[in-house]
């Protein structure tokens, strides 16, 4: 899944303003290694896109679908 860098910055916006305002310089070194570790840390997580997600569950309800039709098949099979 592709990172999407305005929510990420969204995010590490928030983090940084939870820093008091006197540390200026600490302020911008923390930006960039909040930056670093939550972008590595997301990308470490095997995610998929919610588009991605609503194709396979499709599939694995098409999927069901075709075994309960099979197995109806099978049960009429063996009755004969």
């Amino acid at each position: 899944m592709k990172l999407d860098t305005k929510q990420l910055d969204q995010l590490i916006d928030k983090i940084s303003t939870a820093l008091p305002q006197g540390y200026g310089e600490l302020r911008e070194f923390s930006e960039e290694k909040f930056k670093f570790v939550v972008s590595g840390a997301l990308q470490s997580l095997d995610l998929v896109s919610r588009e991605e997600y609503d194709v396979q569950t499709k599939v694995l309800q098409r999927t069901r679908e075709r075994l309960e039709q099979l197995e109806q098949r099978l049960d009429l099979l063996e009755k004969n």
